[in-house]
């Protein structure tokens, strides 16, 4: 039976979604699976919003464009939700992913108010936290969370296994790649849910 994971990852430009896109990508792809990484963003500007739609399936993806109805969220940069509707095409049943330093249950006390213009109203969802930002300054030295992301889409999602993380990582980061894997590793270790 054919099976299909539409994602979404969001931060800002600068934080590595691009390439965190590219890195789940290839650890799917270490598993047998098909994966498509396709990013979105504005002006190219440290800071600006950017978007990076994902698939992935146990069958060949023939989708060309960017995902609408995406049934994982995966949110890098703490802020970035309170300035862009990360709910648009949310499904139902879906699973939200923070980089923040807020409890599940408070993130969804704050999307179910509408206090940044949109209001969650889906059913049977998860909403996972972890504070990423944390992790990846004392781990990496700097505040980018791409890699330390790796590891809590990792065990809230099941799509990717560490070990094909560790894969991608290594084959990116070849340098770096045992800091970074070791960020994502606690992430994957740390990562609350609701």
């Amino acid at each position: 039976m054919e099976e299909l994971h539409e994602i979404k990852l969001f931060g800002r430009g600068g934080q590595g979604i691009v390439t965190a896109g590219n890195l789940l990508s290839e650890a799917a792809a270490y598993g047998g699976d098909y994966a498509q990484s396709i990013p979105t963003f504005g002006p190219e500007r440290r800071g600006g919003p950017s978007i990076c739609s994902l698939r992935i399936s146990d069958q060949p993806i023939l989708l060309r464009c960017a995902v609408t109805s995406p049934e994982t969220l995966c949110v890098f940069d703490p802020t970035i939700w309170h300035f862009v509707n990360i709910l648009l095409g949310f499904e139902d049943n879906g699973k939200m992913i923070f980089n923040t330093q807020m409890s599940p249950k408070d993130v969804e006390n704050v999307l179910k108010e509408g206090k940044y213009g949109y209001k969650l109203e889906n059913n049977g969802y998860e909403v996972w936290t972890i504070d990423a930002t944390e992790i990846s300054t004392r781990m990496l030295g700097r505040p980018i969370t791409n890699t330390t992301m790796l590891g809590a889409f990792a065990k809230a999602t099941g799509f990717v296994e560490m070990d094909n993380v560790k894969k991608a990582i290594e084959n990116r980061f070849p340098e770096a790649a045992d800091k970074n894997y070791q960020a994502a590793e606690e992430a994957f270790n740390k990562v609350e849910k609701l």
